[in-house]
């Protein structure tokens, strides 16, 4: 009797467990938290935050990204400006959100990467916010306050090309964009 229980007890943890570590769905976040691969963005000038779904290595470890930004599909070049801005809150509405949680990297993979250095500028509200400089093998994490922030800006530059093409960098990967 006493072993019957104890295998109904670790059947139950078991189904408690398994259903608490579903997959959430990117496109429907839970209630309360949002990413920015959902939110209205635009593009200012050139630069592209496009959501994905792929594995990349960084730091000799992989990690699914979810959004990828650069001048094109695998790259940034030098001397150009690479900007998006998201809407955070509607026209009229009280900015709902208090962080942004940023997980980002460049993949190690990539043709570009060697001796590169890429920089990610964050602005609230038009105002520069902080920075931070990316090269091969750092997966960086970046919590931004976000409360009654309205927009969100981004910008990507190639501050040093890669020793294969000096103007050129591989594109940031982002594998958290999440809004709480």
């Amino acid at each position: 009797m006493l072993k019957l229980r104890q295998l109904i007890a670790a059947l139950m943890t078991a189904t408690v467990l398994v259903s608490s570590t579903t997959l959430v769905d990117a496109k429907n976040p839970p209630k309360g938290v949002g990413s920015l691969r959902t939110m209205s963005c635009q593009r200012i000038e050139s630069g592209n935050y496009e959501a994905i779904n792929e594995d990349f290595p960084v730091g000799l470890q992989i990690f699914k990204g979810v959004a990828m930004f650069g001048t094109d599909s695998n790259s940034i070049y030098k001397n150009r400006v690479n900007q998006v801005v998201c809407r955070l809150s509607e026209a009229g509405q009280r900015p709902r959100y208090k962080t942004l949680n940023l997980a980002f990297g460049v993949a190690d993979n990539n043709s570009l990467v060697n001796g590169s250095v890429v920089r990610l500028s964050i602005y609230r509200d038009g105002n520069s916010y902080k920075y931070q400089d990316v090269m091969k093998g750092q997966l960086l994490r970046l919590p931004i306050d976000v409360t009654n922030v309205r927009s969100i800006a981004l910008e990507v530059e190639c501050l040093k090309g890669s020793s294969r093409y000096d103007n050129e960098c591989p594109a940031l990967i982002f594998f958290e964009d999440n809004l709480q």
